[in-house]
């Protein structure tokens, strides 16, 4: 099988073959003010999400005189694209980005490809859905030579933002990053995925610690396979360094990531530990919300290696709820009763809770859902929990569109404000229509808050989000 029927969910190619623009004004960014940032020297490390000039963890980034490196040299910014992985060096001065690096997740041969979501590159599982985006709307097929970029998951899996196939073999040869395990000091050797890693006198380890370097999520430059085409077996290892932003001390960072681990005051994003304080603050969720597997953007200072957390962005930011309309068990698609037009897209990142596997999911099941915003107004589920029947409908999304003291718009469904009783402010205070329309405004996040009724969607409450 390969996943050629992925297209379908490309509807409208042309919106996704994507290309950079470079300088232009800044809302933000490094030094910045609005929408938040980065104020003084610092780093950020996330998601391209835009540009003009470049957005990472939805924040821009003035990119005008940035250098930026690609495989460890410098390429025009029109080589950057949406869900590419980058860490941003900057200065206050002039609110600009100085230095933006690329950081790919893989580079090498498609060895399988297991179903519609996944596949398998240089022994990593690659998690496809409806938010990743392909080069030129070409899906690779197995034997395909690809350079995927994403976030790594707790479990070593590849979240796929951007997929290229390359026409020729990828520079460096081959590289892969993932979660280290069976460290065999004295063969020196590991295990990425499947993918087994050989080093030596030669090969660059010197950023690596001493000891075991089990569980330690490592990126890794290598020079040749030794396996039976298309798949690798063992990689010869030129370089092993810790993934990440690898910074140790600095006064401003933001760090975009999937949880790895939680602790009681704090969780683990990749390789770098973040630690929460009763000043916190948390936007699109609570602490109680964290989960491994969780997306989040961690904002504050790093000292010996810890960043302790200011603010923490739930970066799925989409909920929904209500009854499964509609449900696929081998695209993993679902709809949901009242909200129609949303399609819901679930994987094997998906966090579930009170079912035992997507396959066990049928419609009529009452489904409370945390997302992000995937391709063409999809959504890409991040955790789906069964709970008891309930007419309840939850929609929250940032707003589209806004029609004073009348409706608005969120995932392309209408929400009338004919019936709607009661309006929020972000700190949950009952406000009047006139003040929630006041600060409403697109791209607002904005819950919506009704009940179901012989196939009807009575809207009651509307609140504004951080």
């Amino acid at each position: 099988m390969n996943i050629r029927k992925l297209v379908t969910w490309l509807a409208g190619a042309s919106a996704l073959v994507l290309a950079a623009c470079g300088g232009g004004g800044s809302s933000g960014g490094i030094g910045g003010t609005g929408g938040g940032g980065i104020g003084g020297t610092g780093v950020a490390y996330g998601t391209i999400t835009d540009f003009g000039s470049v957005w990472v963890n939805g924040v821009e980034y003035q990119s005008g005189t940035a250098t930026i490196r690609i495989d460890d040299t410098v390429h025009p910014e029109s080589d950057l694209r949406r869900g590419m992985v980058v860490r941003v060096d900057g200065s206050i001065s002039g609110a600009t980005a100085a230095t933006i690096t690329v950081d790919d997740a893989v580079k090498g041969f498609v060895e399988q490809v297991l179903d519609a979501n996944r596949l398998v590159v240089m022994g990593q599982t690659v998690q496809i859905d409806n938010t990743t985006r392909f080069d030129n709307n070409v899906v690779p097929v197995q034997g395909d030579r690809v350079e995927v970029h994403g976030l790594i998951a707790g479990d070593g899996l590849i979240a796929a933002g951007y997929v290229e196939k390359k026409a020729t073999a990828p520079t460096p040869p081959f590289a892969v990053k993932g979660v280290v395990k069976s460290h065999d000091t004295t063969a020196q050797r590991f295990q990425i995925g499947t993918l087994t890693v050989r080093y030596g006198g030669t090969t660059i380890v010197s950023d690596m610690p001493g000891g075991t370097w089990n569980g330690l999520q490592v990126d890794i430059k290598g020079t040749a396979c030794s396996g039976t085409a298309p798949v690798c077996g063992t990689l010869t290892a030129s370089k092993v360094e810790p993934a990440g932003a690898n910074v140790s001390s600095i006064s401003q960072a933001e760090i975009e990531g999937i949880v790895s681990a939680v602790t009681a005051s704090g969780f683990t994003i990749g390789n770098q530990v973040v630690a929460t304080t009763g000043s916190t603050r948390y936007e699109g969720g609570v602490f109680g919300d964290i989960a491994v597997g969780t997306k989040l953007e961690a904002e504050g200072s790093i000292s010996g290696g810890v960043l302790t957390a200011t603010k923490v962005s739930f970066r799925d930011a989409i909920r929904l709820e209500g009854d499964i309309a509609t449900f696929n068990a081998g695209t993993g698609n679902l709809t949901l009763t009242g909200l129609p037009g949303i399609t819901v897209n679930v994987t094997s990142i998906t966090e579930l809770k009170n079912v035992g596997s997507i396959g066990a999911l049928a419609v009529g099941n009452h489904l409370r859902i945390r997302g992000k915003l995937g391709n063409n107004g999809s959504v890409g589920a991040s955790q789906l929990e069964v709970r008891s029947a309930d007419n309840r409908i939850e929609l929250q999304a940032p707003a589209s569109a806004v029609t004073p003291e009348t409706s608005v718009t969120l995932l392309g469904i209408t929400v009338s404000t004919t019936s709607v009783s009661s309006y929020q402010d972000l700190s949950d205070a009952q406000i009047s229509r006139a003040a929630f329309f006041a600060a409403a405004k697109v791209n607002t996040l904005i819950k919506a808050r009704g009940r179901l009724s012989a196939g009807t969607v009575t809207w009651e409450e509307l609140q504004l989000e951080n």
